[in-house]
């Protein structure tokens, strides 16, 4: 999600595009995990600590869980109750401040 407020042209080479460090996302679908009910996730740029101990969780999918879990200080069992579009709404809000490879169209 690009912040229209944090684009701006620079000697008119085009839109600098600033990344928003944090974001309080609202759940479409609200979560309870025992006797508390999340309705908001709270997130941030993940650091490179939130980041090695994610990457241990297994699959891509325990990865983004447990990344999420640790960023939004939320226990891991809520953020597995999430519903597809909020996960993949954090996952890629956690992900827009990871270059995982070339952008599309180059080859190394």
């Amino acid at each position: 999600m690009i912040d229209q407020e944090n684009v701006n042209s620079v000697d008119g080479a085009g839109p600098v595009v600033e990344i928003v460090d944090e974001k309080t996302m609202e759940l479409r679908k609200p979560v309870i995990l025992g006797h508390v009910e999340y309705a908001t996730l709270d997130l941030r740029e993940p650091t490179a600590g939130d980041l090695s101990k994610a990457s241990k969780a297994g699959s891509d999918v325990d990865v983004a869980i447990a990344l999420i879990s640790i960023v939004a200080k939320v226990p891991r069992g809520a953020i597995e109750k999430l519903c597809q579009r909020d996960f993949q709404e954090a996952a890629d809000f956690l992900g827009s401040f990871t270059v995982l490879g070339p952008p599309t169209g180059v080859r190394s």
